[in-house]
């Protein structure tokens, strides 16, 4: 799998900087299957981000469980598979 970068998802300048850190730290942690399934999930809501012209850096809980819903009405998710990070999304937004 291609390594995410930030011009791919619409945001420009310092912006990409700070953008290819948090996603950097944030996969960090991961290893294996567990990083390559959780970088899918985060490129999918990149590229959600840009598609709704939202900086995913300030994304709120309003629009991550838009992401949510999206993801269960239109990739037709399960609840049960909606992925796992958004609940570490939803903790990091400061709004859980």
């Amino acid at each position: 799998m291609a390594a995410l970068s930030a011009s791919d998802v619409g945001v420009a300048g310092a912006d990409q900087l700070i953008l290819r850190a948090a996603v950097s730290a944030y996969l960090g942690r991961y290893r294996g299957q567990t990083r390559l399934h959780t970088e899918s999930d985060l490129q999918v809501f990149l590229r959600w981000c840009t598609d709704q012209d939202l900086d995913p850096l300030a994304a709120v809980r309003a629009d991550i469980e838009r992401y949510v819903r999206w993801l269960q009405d239109v990739r037709r998710y399960q609840p049960s598979t909606s992925p796992a990070g958004c609940r570490s999304w939803l903790g990091s937004t400061g709004s859980a």
